[in-house]
């Protein structure tokens, strides 16, 4: 694809872009919850590509070939106010997966459409303040489509996600930061998982933004662990990106994302591109 030619490019380009981001990067509510019917929601298509693997035994930047893999996302994230400090938060998916791996000679591919990971979350608001905010949530994951069958669009499992969240503004460079600390712990196997994350936020220019994000996420073998069971759950990953949003209107914001995965375990290490808009309400 043509996409994947140009991958080396794409990666010289995020190590350059991602340090900048995460210096002067643009952050969405987080922990500031939103009043009541008011909130956003940013509609999204994300197209990511990959055909290199991080080793199954360590976590390490080292990537080996593997079968070739591209996905097409159709995503809607929001969050909506309640009142009374309590919000709605959601992240809805439905993937169009392409899958492929040459062996002696012959191309052997696989193709799956469908819903993957739905998250929906209530969020309550502990500090409110303008220049710092902290929150709580729980999320129920449900598993979309099935992982029984391949290529596997997510990992077929339910769970429940607490999750922590720390908003700040230091008051220099109109700078806004938000911090979430996450435990994914599913309820029909043996695996929990560990995830962060990190989101900075400028404005560059009068109408324009810049944010720059870090992803962080390791799973935990418990007692009742099943590589077979499990399988989908195994999600060890370091993730970079940045992101461009510009106000088109005092409601409409397009934007346009770029991710690199830059570490991880057993897993394939992809890049991919977002392309959107955020709707504000």
């Amino acid at each position: 694809m043509s996409f994947l030619r140009e991958l080396p490019r794409l990666k010289v380009l995020g190590a350059l872009t991602i340090p900048l981001a995460l210096a002067t990067g643009a952050a969405h509510a987080g922990a500031w919850i939103p009043d009541a019917g008011t909130g956003d929601a940013k509609a999204m298509v994300r197209y990511s590509s990959a055909d290199q693997s991080f080793p199954e035994q360590s976590f390490s930047t080292t990537t080996l070939p593997s079968s070739t893999t591209s996905l097409i996302q159709l995503r809607l994230v929001g969050e909506q106010g309640l009142g009374n400090g309590f919000s709605l938060d959601y992240d809805l998916r439905y993937g169009f997966l392409h899958r492929s791996k040459t062996k002696h000679g012959v191309t052997f591919a696989e193709d799956r459409s469908g819903l993957q990971e739905q998250r929906i979350g209530l969020n309550y608001g502990l500090t409110q303040d303008e220049d710092f905010a902290d929150a709580v949530g729980l999320s129920v994951v449900t598993p979309g489509t099935t992982s029984s069958s391949g290529p596997q669009l997510g990992s077929g499992q339910w769970a429940m996600e607490p999750v922590y969240r720390i908003g700040f503004k230091p008051g220099f460079w109109h700078l806004t930061g938000n911090f979430d600390v996450s435990s994914r712990v599913f309820l029909d196997g043996g695996a929990a998982q560990f995830r962060t994350h990190l989101e900075i936020a400028v404005p560059v220019f009068d109408k324009m933004h810049l944010s720059g994000n870090l992803f962080f996420v390791r799973t935990a073998r418990m007692a009742a662990f099943s590589d077979a069971r499990d399988r989908g759950e195994l999600y060890n990953l370091l993730r970079l990106g940045v992101e461009a949003r510009y106000r088109l209107t005092d409601y409409a914001e397009p934007f346009v994302g770029y991710e690199n995965d830059v570490a991880g375990m057993g897993g394939h290490a992809s890049q991919r591109l977002t392309f959107g808009v955020k709707i504000s309400y």
